[in-house]
């Protein structure tokens, strides 16, 4: 790779991860919430090598950018994503919003989730890059999603508004590891209703706490007969967690509500919609009633490990000198909703997910730099250079 590439990613770098781009849901302070101060720099960024940009704005003050480059009407439409919202900064060791090189690594928040993914890719995007795939009649789009650390909004709100593409490459930290499959998640709450009285006579109400125990002997059942129409040799089967528990109020107290927040991972052919509606015909025989509630969905998707999108990263990984390492995750993210967009996706980046949402999020200069180089390889390989 030429020092002039490898610079150019660690520069646009210091740059993104000094622009704060904090989802709203995880920050109270306004001068780093939204994404819409990254999308600023973006525009004239990609602009600027030629790209057609476009916003799409279905939340108000949170536009996600879409950026086009190459024929109108294309061979093959390829689209790379990333999203623009980080975590937020409570706690983070020094200041987040300046990167600083220690010993080859490059901290800030969003560095590694999923500024550094994103810098790679752009890094890539030099002048024989664009020609080449323009030539060869593939239209490449970029697309800077919001939302993601909370949900797939942005990712929803771009396939509403039309999105579609041969292949999606997801840019998120895997270790320059290829994740072509992973699973989907449901986060819910189950709420239970009891009587409260005075501790010192228990029979007289309603433990709404001890109701739990037969609902969490449900929820694992659930998950162990849901394992047989549902695993899979990539991704495993499906599992369930309790998080959180709340209920009461003082040990002398018969509490009367009790509420815990579940996580479902979901596999392929499974929707929380679908998933729900069985929990709730199963939770019907709890006394007093039971409140269902969902917090959060994700949905999990599977190209096939052998087709032509992962085959062909793969060698231009091999080329880069790099193992190319193939599998499966069981956390989520955009790329369960933009898969039913395209045909073939894959999620890969440069960066541990180990290192994503920590107190001091860090990227990796040689694997940032080595990103950008592998990009560049597939990128000209999908031109059928």
């Amino acid at each position: 790779m030429s020092i002039m590439t490898a610079s150019l990613a660690a520069d646009l770098l210091r740059q993104w991860v000094g622009i704060p781009s904090v989802n709203p849901a995880l920050t109270k302070d306004p001068a780093l919430a939204g994404e819409a101060r990254l999308v600023e720099a973006l525009e004239p960024f990609f602009s600027g090598k030629g790209f057609r940009t476009e916003r799409i704005e279905s939340t108000p003050g949170r536009p996600n950018l879409i950026a086009r480059i190459g024929p109108e009407s294309p061979r093959k439409t390829l689209l790379f994503e990333s999203h623009l919202d980080t975590v937020g900064v409570l706690g983070f060791d020094g200041d987040p919003f300046t990167l600083r090189e220690v010993g080859g690594r490059l901290t800030g928040r969003g560095a590694c989730d999923t500024k550094g993914p994103l810098a790679a890719f752009a890094a890539a995007l030099d002048a024989e890059v664009l020609a080449v795939l323009s030539s060869a009649g593939v239209q490449l789009i970029w697309a800077g999603t919001i939302g993601e650390e909370t949900g797939n909004l942005g990712a929803e709100e771009i396939v509403q508004a039309g999105l579609r593409a041969d292949e999606c490459i997801v840019l998120e930290p895997t270790g320059l590891h290829i994740v072509h499959a992973h699973k989907g998640v449901c986060w819910f709450t189950v709420t239970t209703n009891g009587l409260a009285v005075h501790a010192s006579h228990p029979e007289r109400g309603d433990n709404a706490i001890l109701k739990m125990a037969d609902i969490w002997r449900i929820l694992e059942a659930e998950a162990a007969e849901a394992a047989e129409p549902f695993s899979s040799p990539a991704l495993g089967h499906p599992t369930v967690s309790v998080g959180t528990i709340q209920g009461g109020v003082s040990p002398n107290v018969v509490p009367d509500v009790c509420t815990i927040q579940v996580d479902r991972r979901l596999m392929p052919g499974e929707t929380a919609e679908s998933y729900l509606a069985d929990i709730r015909n199963r939770l019907a025989v709890i006394p007093g009633g039971v409140t269902l509630e969902l917090m959060k969905e994700g949905f999990a998707f599977d190209t096939d490990a052998d087709a032509d999108l992962p085959r062909v990263f793969c060698d231009a990984i091999a080329a880069a000198g790099v193992p190319a390492v193939k599998e499966a995750a069981a956390w989520c993210s955009d790329a369960g909703v933009l898969a039913g967009a395209c045909g073939q996706t894959i999620v890969w980046g440069p960066g541990g997910i180990a290192q994503a949402h920590t107190t001091d999020e860090y990227i990796e200069q040689d694997a940032l730099e080595t990103g950008a180089e592998i990009l560049r390889r597939f990128l000209l390989a999908a031109a059928g250079i």
